[in-house]
C-alpha cells in the first residue's frame, strides 16, 4: 500500500491524464449506420459531414489537414466494400481492449521515462492508405489498415500504439536528407523500445527473416547505410537484394537492443535512444559505434 501511494504521488499525471482516443473510431460506425439508410447521395455526404468530419477528434483533424475531397472518398469506400466494414466493425471489442491496454503502457512508459512529453493517441479510420504516423505529438493509428494485418492481436495493436509515441519523443530529422542508417535506427530505436516497455516481441516478417540470416542483411545494409536508398530499408518497399521488405527496422532493432544492452544504466540508455540527434551525420555514426553491434 504504502508503494501504491509512493507511486501515486510521484506520477498523478501519469494516472489522471488520458492518453489515449478512440472516438473518431466510435463516430464512424454512427456515419456509416446514417450513409446506409439513405439512397440519396447528398444526404450520405451529408451524414459524413456532421457525424464524423464535423466531429473530428484533433488527430482526425490532423490526418484531415491538406486532404480534398474526403467526404466523397469515404462515400465511395463504404460503397465498394461493404463486407470489409462489416469485419472491421466485428474487431471494436479488440480496439477497445487494445486502447485500454495502451493507456497502462504509456503510463509505464512515463515510469521508465520520466521526461516523457505530452502526447495523444488517435485511433481513427482513414481512407485505407496508412497505418501508423505522427504528426507533431499526435499519433495516429489507422484501424482501417491496421487490422487488416494476418494474425494482428490487441497486444500488438498495443506494442504499434508505443511504436509510434516513441516518434512523438524523437528528434525529426531532415527527411529530405536522411540517410538509411539514420532511418533504421529511427524505426528500429521504437520497435526496440516498444519491447523494453510492453513486452510484447515483433511478430513479422523482417524479424522472422532477419534472425534466421542476419549477417547476410548485415552485409547488404552496409552498403547503402550511407545513401538514401531508404525505400530499399524502411518504406515498405521490396529491397532487390534481399526477400523481405523493412529489415532496416531489423537493423535499427538489433543496432539499439547491442547498445541497450552493454548499458550500466539501463534509463540512461532509454533516455539515450529516444534523444539521438537525428538531424547530426556523426551523432547516428558514434551511436552505432557505441552500440559495438557487428564489431563496430
Amino acid at each position: 500500500m504504502k508503494r501504491l501511494l509512493l507511486f501515486l504521488l510521484l506520477f498523478p499525471l501519469a494516472c489522471s491524464a488520458q492518453h489515449v482516443f478512440k472516438t473518431d473510431f466510435q463516430n464512424f460506425w454512427a456515419m456509416r449506420d446514417s450513409v446506409l439508410v439513405t439512397a440519396d447521395t447528398a444526404k450520405q455526404l451529408n451524414a459524413i459531414n456532421r457525424l464524423y468530419i464535423d466531429k473530428a477528434s484533433d488527430g482526425l483533424k490532423a490526418f484531415m489537414r491538406n486532404k480534398e475531397g474526403l467526404d466523397r472518398k469515404w462515400l465511395n469506400l463504404i460503397k465498394v466494400y461493404p463486407s470489409f466494414w462489416d469485419s472491421l466493425k466485428m474487431k471494436t471489442p479488440l480496439v477497445d481492449r487494445a486502447a485500454e491496454k495502451l493507456e497502462k503502457a504509456i503510463t509505464h512508459f512515463q515510469v521508465l521515462y520520466p521526461e516523457l512529453t505530452p502526447a495523444q493517441t488517435y485511433f481513427l479510420i482513414g481512407i485505407r492508405q496508412q497505418g501508423g504516423t505522427v504528426r507533431g505529438n499526435l499519433s495516429l493509428i489507422g484501424v482501417e489498415v491496421v487490422l487488416t494485418s494476418p494474425g494482428i492481436t490487441e497486444d500488438e495493436l498495443v506494442r504499434m500504439g508505443i511504436h509510434e509515441y516513441v516518434h512523438t519523443q524523437q528528434k525529426r530529422p531532415d527527411f529530405q536528407k536522411i540517410n538509411v542508417l539514420m532511418s533504421s535506427i529511427r524505426e528500429g530505436a521504437c520497435d526496440f523500445l516498444s519491447f523494453v516497455i510492453t513486452g510484447i516481441a515483433i511478430n513479422s516478417a523482417y524479424m522472422s527473416y532477419g534472425l534466421k540470416h542476419e549477417q547476410e542483411v548485415w552485409l547488404s545494409f552496409q552498403k547503402e547505410m550511407y545513401t538514401n536508398q531508404n525505400d530499399h530499408w524502411v518504406s515498405t518497399g521490396n529491397n532487390p537484394s534481399l526477400p523481405a521488405p523493412d529489415l532496416g527496422y531489423f537493423v535499427g532493432y538489433q543496432i539499439c537492443k547491442a547498445y541497450y544492452e552493454k548499458a550500466a544504466d539501463k534509463k540512461k540508455a532509454i533516455s539515450e535512444l529516444i534523444n539521438l540527434n537525428y538531424p547530426d551525420d556523426s551523432a547516428v555514426t558514434g551511436f552505432l559505434k557505441q552500440s559495438g553491434y557487428k564489431g563496430h
